[in-house]
């Protein structure tokens, strides 16, 4: 096999980042701009409109375990490009509604459709082309949904107060369509051998593949029959749970008499930290591990949320920085800490696990935030939030700080296991 000048890898690097832009950066990043206008608009509750999120969660954690199985069946380009019309498509739509029910169903169909764009596919595909520098080339990608969000979230917003909401939302829709289907259709590859080339970092002399070098680990049945699997799982979705905060950002500055272009810069200084600190995050695994990776992401969180408590436009806008490393530690370190731990034998399988509680994260708690915020008033129900914010990155903390040397133990007795079943079976 030929081995080029530049790798094929970092154009699905390329992919992967357009794949992520277009879903989580321009439409998930972005919602919040369009929550304060349309509620206004259409005189719904902040808990009513924002339920349409629950449902997306819930509707792509209902197809999330089968993803190993539809991407081992069918080429990917089939699947992403799909996906990346009905995704695209339902945010366009969301601009023609005026009920709430609308928006449900727009939402349950965005869920199904970015099942296959958002969590999932970007982890996946770059784990099997990069066996060097992994943890920064899943941080580049995911750190490029920031990238759209910076971007999408202050011209999303001069659009809806240009061209008012529903203009608004055709523009992000169209240009999210615009970043995934021409990838997706031309460029993703799953798999190094479907070019008949070798992963990044594993060629060997005259470009031969070398034997495979990387962590085996254990079968996702081991895994999935432990309990420090499944606290890594909730570890994970707390760490996605925090995510939520981001869309609220807007409102909480509004609210809070900063008015709306700060409300967007808010959103857009998370965005900016949500950049850095998923590279700075891939990196600091990279050379440093995994625990080093969880400690530093984990400390810039709490320093996020503490910040945005303090009743000051400045220190608001430094916290909402800090607090975009909840978006890196969600995207990042929880999909490499279930590879780092229980290896790629299982990780495809493991993966969907990690990418439900994503999902279920980024969803759920941005209604209740809403929910909340509509009983308590704006100014008592978002500080009621974030310090509720603060106690889950406790939580998520202890939760990693037992599943990571658990899961560790638990790896160690099942290969000691196989290599004496093994062992005996020669003898």
């Amino acid at each position: 096999m030929k081995k080029p000048r530049i790798h094929r890898a970092w154009a699905m690097l390329f992919g992967c980042c357009m794949l992520q832009g277009g879903s989580l950066g321009i439409v998930h990043n972005c919602r919040g701009i369009f929550y304060t206008p349309v509620i206004e608009d259409l005189g719904f509750g902040m808990g009513a409109f924002t339920f349409f999120v629950l449902l997306f969660g819930v509707f792509s954690s209902l197809i999330l375990p089968t993803m190993g199985r539809f991407f081992s069946r069918y080429d990917c380009r089939v699947l992403l490009s799909c996906a990346s019309v009905v995704f695209a498509g339902s945010t366009i739509f969301m601009g023609f509604f005026h009920t709430l029910p609308a928006f449900y169903v727009a939402g349950a169909f965005q869920g199904l459709s970015g099942a296959f764009l958002m969590f999932f596919p970007a982890p996946l595909i770059l784990g099997n082309w990069f066996k060097k520098k992994t943890g920064l080339a899943i941080g580049i990608s995911s750190a490029f949904s920031g990238v759209a969000g910076i971007i999408g979230n202050p011209i999303g917003n001069a659009v809806i107060q240009q061209f008012g909401w529903r203009v608004g939302y055709f523009f992000i829709g169209g240009v999210s369509l615009l970043m995934m289907l021409p990838v997706s259709l031309f460029l993703l590859r799953l798999h190094p051998a479907d070019l008949g080339m070798c992963p990044y970092g594993d060629e060997g002399e005259a470009g031969q593949c070398r034997a495979p070098t990387g962590f085996a680990g254990i079968s996702a049945a081991d895994a999935k029959r432990s309990v420090w699997f499944w606290l890594l799982i909730v570890a994970a979705l707390f760490s996605a749970n925090l995510c939520s905060y981001h869309n609220h950002l807007s409102p909480l500055g509004i609210y809070a008499g900063y008015g709306d272009r700060i409300g967007a810069l808010m959103m857009s200084c998370s965005m900016a930290g949500n950049i850095l600190s998923k590279i700075l995050l891939g990196h600091v695994y990279d050379r440093f591990g995994l625990k080093a990776g969880l400690v530093t992401g984990t400390a810039f969180i709490v320093a996020g949320f503490t910040l945005l408590l303090v009743p000051s436009q400045a220190a608001r806008l430094v916290g909402s920085f800090f607090y975009g490393t909840a978006m890196a530690m969600s995207a990042v370190m929880m999909s490499v800490a279930v590879k780092d731990v229980y290896g790629s034998r299982g990780y495809k399988d493991l993966l969907a696990y990690a990418s439900i509680s994503a999902t279920l994260g980024t969803s759920v708690i941005v209604s209740v935030i809403g929910f909340v915020v509509d009983a308590l008033g704006p100014g008592t129900g978002y500080t009621v939030c974030l310090v509720g914010g603060l106690a889950m990155t406790g939580i998520m903390a202890l939760l990693l700080a037992l599943s990571v040397p658990g899961g560790r133990r638990l790896v160690a007795r099942v290969l000691a296991r196989e290599a004496a079943a093994a062992s005996a079976g020669n003898g």
